[in-house]
């Protein structure tokens, strides 16, 4: 009889996790447009499953897992969407207040030093 290797009951949880943690650090290192959400997925849980930590079969569930993850956060997002828009847009007015304050006080520091050369 072939002995069973026990597995705590959070296993495919943190499993989970460690994907997750695993493709965010994938994005991050990666150029922009160089790495899609299907290639980012499979490599990590590749790679859980050549260290031992995952079954096929159980790695198979957590795909199934993240795919409807990703598919009720995309859902959430389009019908929260006019929320988000009203968000962004608000995001959109303050980095513009910025700019233009900074731009402003860039201009006068200009004026101010052009005034004070025009004395010399």
């Amino acid at each position: 009889m072939i002995p069973l290797q026990k597995k705590p009951a959070n296993h495919l949880t943190e499993a989970y996790n460690h994907i997750m943690a695993a493709m965010a650090i994938a994005f991050e290192e990666a150029e922009p447009g160089e790495l899609t959400l299907q290639v980012a997925l499979k490599s990590a849980l590749k790679a859980a499953i050549d260290r031992g930590e995952l079954s096929y079969e159980e790695a198979s569930e957590i795909i199934e897992t993240i795919k409807r993850d990703i598919n009720d956060a995309a859902e959430f997002m389009m019908e929260s969407s006019s929320e988000f828009h009203d968000w962004l847009s608000l995001d959109i007015e303050v980095i513009e207040y910025r700019v233009m304050r900074l731009f402003l006080n860039v201009a006068k520091n200009t004026r101010v030093a052009l005034q004070a050369l025009g004395q010399a």
